[in-house]
């Protein structure tokens, strides 16, 4: 999934087909209303597929491993989430995992 900074103007799309104008945005989420506080949706015609605020956001993908370092700009802050998204998660099987294909593999030995 891509995403943007909302630009606090445009008309915002959910998932449920609603439209939200800002100024019913700003109603519901009063933070957005602040000058110095970025949104974060969809780059998609289905906009509010996501609603979170950037540095937060930025902050909790950047401690879960994304590439993403002080000098960046803001789109590359996002960019950086996509493809940290888009990156198959590597997953080492756990010692459970490993101890029942072991017996497996004996099981199958004294056959």
């Amino acid at each position: 999934m891509k995403y943007k900074l909302w630009n606090k103007q445009d008309t915002l799309y959910a998932p449920s087909g609603d439209a939200f104008t800002a100024e019913q945005i700003f109603k519901k989420y009063p933070l957005a209303k602040l000058p110095s506080v970025d949104f974060i949706i969809c780059d998609a015609p289905i906009s509010m597929g996501v609603f979170m605020e950037y540095s937060q956001t930025a902050e909790t993908y950047k401690k879960a491993g994304a590439e993403i370092t002080d000098g960046m700009s803001k789109q590359e802050v996002l960019d950086a989430i996509t493809a940290f998204e888009q990156k198959p998660v590597e997953q080492e099987p756990t010692a459970e995992e490993r101890i029942a294909a072991a017996a497996e593999y004996q099981n199958l030995i004294n056959l």
